[in-house]
């Protein structure tokens, strides 16, 4: 990777000379310094600006733009995370690129990262590499068949893993991932080494050494600097912008999980001739903390990031799972003055439930019918299915499974939802359930916690 700053360097130089050739006028005498009148300077700023631009498209070519996954049905404006907030011309005005540029720890092109706001009200990032103020996915690790190219990556190509309510602070942690910027989820491109291919066998391994941990989310308006853990010192970065945003890259630590007996025999009910390998399945992989904004302590899962920093009413205040020795005092939700993220659920909502079935492999498939008694207007409300299978011997423990209904709907809106319910041969009993409504403070899980306002009954025949 060294070798692309050397490249640039001399591409740079050879357009810059071509661009302003040196005098070969012989000088007469000695003259004073001279200011270059403004516009000069503007414009030689934008030819030299313009060199490194085609001097950097030269050193990495540019291919197709990253796409949607084929095969899933992607979000509309009033379903899922919906779609970038659009303007003018259909130009996506939600969509912010943010001023941080983070260095790749091999060399190469940085990182960067984007924030998008949707037509359902959630606030949505993006990471990925730099090239020319454009975020994209290299074509390496297994991505767009290693072509070695700089892919665009469109504001509207959103990971739901990655959105939140704009009410709350959300730390994410992404282990595992490959250096070509490629997030886990749908735009996986290869697994890390080692792993079991239980997942897809079609996937290849990531090369060694080509892994990345990444840390970024958003901390709110209040937010001030973010510390981490690298390498045995303590670093600490500005958060930027209103969100508070924040990107940290680092090479990813080696991964080794000693697998104990007890894990092993409950893997292998899963997967067959499960090993300790198949624990590295599950990498590369994202985890996400989020809680309201102003609430204090902040928790989230094992992170390099060790403190926060805020600043509320010009008193800073620190959090994390390791604040800081020489540092402000622990941030309270009585200094924050929090708000709580609760959207105002009407009382008394009730609606009928129909249910239809469906003979099917495996089980039943179960029509779910009924109309809103409230409205969806964005993700920030949601209805859900919520049922219990019998718990019998013939069949198995009573297991409880959900699936949340994410779209906006209008009050008095029929509403069809299909689920799969498996049954056991021999399994004889009901199938209990309910339709739940409530704020949802994460994005496309549900309401949590959730009114019933219907309930769901089927009887196994």
């Amino acid at each position: 990777m060294s070798d692309f700053h050397e490249q640039l360097k001399g591409q740079l130089t050879d357009s810059a000379a071509a661009l302003f050739p040196p005098t070969t006028r012989p000088v007469k005498r000695e003259r004073r310094a001279r200011r270059m009148p403004l516009l000069a300077a503007i414009v030689a700023g934008g030819l030299l600006f313009a060199a490194a631009a085609f001097a950097a498209s030269q050193i990495i070519g540019v291919g197709a733009p990253v796409t949607a996954s084929s095969g899933q049905e992607g979000p509309t404006k009033t379903t899922g995370v919906g779609v970038p907030v659009s303007g003018p011309r259909r130009s996506a005005i939600s969509a912010q690129l943010l001023p941080i540029s983070v260095a790749d720890p091999a060399g190469g092109l940085p990182w960067g990262a984007r924030l998008v706001r949707t037509t359902r009200g959630l606030v949505c990032v993006q990471v990925g590499r730099l090239l020319d103020g454009r975020l994209g996915v290299l074509g390496q690790d297994g991505a767009f068949k290693d072509d070695g190219l700089f892919h665009e990556l469109p504001s509207s190509v959103l990971s739901p893993d990655t959105c939140s309510q704009p009410g709350y602070a959300v730390i994410y942690n992404s282990e595992g991932l490959p250096a070509a910027g490629a997030m886990p989820g749908p735009m996986q491109t290869c697994l890390y080494p080692g792993a079991a291919q239980t997942r897809d066998p079609q996937l290849p391994h990531c090369p060694a050494g080509d892994e990345r941990l990444l840390a970024f989310g958003v901390l709110g308006p209040h937010a001030v600097s973010v510390s981490y853990k690298a390498e045995g010192a303590l670093h600490t970065i500005a958060t930027i912008g209103g969100h508070g945003a924040y990107l940290i890259v680092l090479r990813q630590p080696t991964i080794r999980h000693a697998a104990s007996e007890l894990q092993l025999r409950f893997l292998r009910h899963v997967v067959p001739g499960a090993t300790a390998a198949t624990l590295l399945d599950r990498y590369p992989g994202l985890g996400s903390s989020s809680m309201p904004l102003g609430h204090f302590p902040i928790s989230y899962q094992p992170s390099p990031v060790a403190a926060l920093e805020f600043r509320f009413g010009g008193q800073l205040c620190q959090a994390g799972s390791a604040p800081l020795r020489v540092g402000p005092p622990v941030c309270t939700s009585t200094l924050a003055r929090g708000g709580q993220f609760a959207p105002e659920i009407p009382a008394g909502l009730h609606t009928d439930v129909m249910v239809r079935a469906r003979k099917a492999a495996f089980g039943y498939e179960l029509t779910i019918e009924f109309a809103a008694p409230a409205a969806v207007h964005d993700a920030s409300t949601a209805y859900a299915v919520q049922y219990s299978t019998p718990d019998t011997p013939a069949c198995g423990d009573g297991a409880t499974a959900g699936q949340p209904i994410e779209r906006d709907v209008q009050r008095g809106q029929v509403i069809r939802q299909t689920i799969l319910v498996s049954r056991r041969a021999g399994c004889r009993g009901s199938i209990h359930g309910e339709i739940l409504f409530g704020g949802q403070p994460d994005a496309l899980t549900g309401p949590s916690p959730g009114e019933t306002v219907g309930d769901v009954v089927f009887n196994l025949p």
